[in-house]
């Protein structure tokens, strides 16, 4: 069990981030610590990208779609671009995610992902699949209260007081 976060708040967008009960840190927070330190310039570099596009959102256009890789209905990856070429054996960083809609977004957790998908790694395996869970207890209460992702109001009050 735990709670999300409220961690960046501006006029563009509300992000959040899992805080898991027992845990000092967020989702978020554990990401920054746990990859921001790398001397590879490739991890670096992805890292880097990952930070820019986290302002890019909360300080220019929001959580907009084209910012995100794809990795199944809700849960998106950053970065959208990986510059290649690059050592395949080194992997790339990734930063997962749940966009709610262009002003709400949940940042998880990420790391390095060496293998094909991320299934295949069981690190980014369960941080997806914890994300996936989160989305499906937003999705149905948000069914409870009658309304949709397009309801900021609303559904910020969701994010802000449910169970994780």
């Amino acid at each position: 069990m735990g709670r999300l976060e409220l961690v960046i708040e501006t006029d563009n967008v509300s992000i959040f981030s899992p805080k898991f009960n027992g845990e000092e840190m967020t989702e978020f927070e554990k990401f920054l610590l746990n990859n921001g330190n790398y001397e590879e310039p490739q991890l670096k570099k992805d890292f880097d990208a990952i930070l820019s596009a986290i302002n890019k959102i909360q300080n220019d256009c929001g959580a907009r779609e084209n910012l995100f890789r794809l990795e199944g209905g809700c849960i998106k990856a950053i970065p959208l671009f990986i510059e290649w070429p690059r050592k395949r054996s080194l992997g790339t960083i990734r930063l997962y995610c749940i966009r709610i809609s262009e002003r709400l977004l949940i940042l998880g957790n990420g790391g390095i992902k060496k293998t094909k998908t991320y299934e295949k790694d069981p690190f980014l395996g369960t941080i997806v699949n914890d994300l996936r869970r989160i989305e499906s207890i937003i999705r149905n209460k948000s069914r409870i209260v009658h309304c949709d992702y397009d309801d900021y109001e609303e559904i910020k009050h969701i994010l802000s007081t449910i169970n994780i």
